[in-house]
């Protein structure tokens, strides 16, 4: 069965009546309210995001909106206040009086109509979150998806390129390695002027624990004379 048939059967609207007899209009969805949706998929969903635009091109536009459905009802309880702020920027009270100017009467009433949705909406009833979440994403799903494709080709491109971070690391193939490179050497090359001294015999070498030999072989202690 198509979206067409099902749609027929039960018709996509942009109004919908809560449990609490409020009815209100559905707004479509552009920039800020997009970005709303994605909030609640990024902290609640977090991995599973990046398979919600894995898709094949030619999937049927309500299976993508059925596993669309899916996500955003899983990711609503690590993302309740993200949800909430979303269903408020899509929803508007029905019967508001519009116009450049309006009258007291006019605007009490608008201002009464505002009231209801925002207490309505600001712990709605289950049947009417999932109601309000159906009927956005039925609406919206067609565009949702070929967003979902135009972005996954500039992924790919970008991967492609190396313009994402960490897609590829560039190496020079001529520079050599780490393990190739030769080990630092700290040591002088080797006097060949004539013989070296000991370091022992150096000025800085000596030491209390250390005296000159006697003349009979035997050490002398520091600072004690030799005997005669």
């Amino acid at each position: 069965m198509t979206t067409t048939e099902l749609d027929a059967l039960d018709p996509i609207t942009d109004r919908v009546t809560l449990s609490t007899g409020t009815v209100v209009d559905l707004e479509r969805l552009r920039a800020r309210q997009f970005f709303k949706l994605l909030r609640i998929l990024t902290h609640g969903a977090g991995p599973a995001l990046s398979d919600l635009f894995r898709m094949d091109p030619n999937e049927k536009p309500e299976v993508f909106g059925a596993r669309l459905i899916s996500m955003i009802v899983l990711s609503i309880p690590d993302a309740e206040d993200e949800t909430i702020d979303f269903l408020r920027s899509m929803c508007l009270p029905a019967g508001l009086t519009t116009g450049r100017e309006l009258n007291k009467q006019d605007t009490e009433r608008n201002r009464d109509l505002w009231r209801r949705v925002t207490r309505d909406l600001d712990n709605p009833d289950l049947d009417d979150l999932v109601t309000l979440i159906e009927t956005i994403v039925r609406r919206e799903s067609d565009d949702i998806q070929a967003l979902g494709k135009r972005l996954m080709a500039m992924f790919k491109l970008a991967e492609k390129t190396g313009q994402l971070s960490g897609s590829r690391t560039p190496t020079s193939p001529t520079a050599p390695s780490s393990a190739d490179s030769p080990a630092p050497s700290t040591s002088s090359p080797p006097n060949t002027d004539g013989p070296t001294t000991s370091s022992a015999d150096s000025p800085s070498a000596g030491s209390d624990s250390a005296s000159p030999p006697s003349a009979n072989g035997a050490t002398t202690p520091s600072g004690a004379a030799p005997s005669g």
